[in-house]
């Protein structure tokens, strides 16, 4: 088999093809990367925000429910008060021989669930 200059000629014109569509296809791999790494890093942008506005939300949640949970414990102690004072009056009642009404008491804690305003 002979390898003469047109031979030659035509394999170096093949490898420069070759070596040329390589450098496209790389090139165009690493375009494809940089913008799949880019929509990454907006992905992640855009998660940090909304993990950010989460705990926000979840602060806020967390301070009306510490808001709501000492109103409740003061309005306890104020329905404790409140029936003490109406056993003590009971009893003086009792002493003095009026006679007793029985009234009722709220109870102690209010329930948001038995709320007259749930729709």
């Amino acid at each position: 088999m002979s390898s003469g200059p047109n031979v030659d000629r035509f394999m170096d014109e093949k490898k420069e093809r070759k070596a040329l569509a390589n450098r496209e296809a790389a090139k165009r791999s690493r375009i494809k990367k940089q913008k799949e790494l880019e929509d990454i890093v907006t992905e992640k942008s855009v998660v940090l925000e909304d993990i950010k506005k989460k705990r926000i939300e979840i602060e806020n949640y967390d301070n009306d429910y510490s808001m709501t949970e000492n109103e409740n414990n003061s309005l306890d102690a104020g329905t404790l008060i409140v029936n003490k004072f109406l056993n003590c009056m009971s009893l003086y009642k009792k002493k003095l021989g009026i006679p007793d009404q029985t009234l009722e008491t709220p109870a102690p804690t209010f329930n948001p669930w038995q709320s007259q305003f749930r729709h």
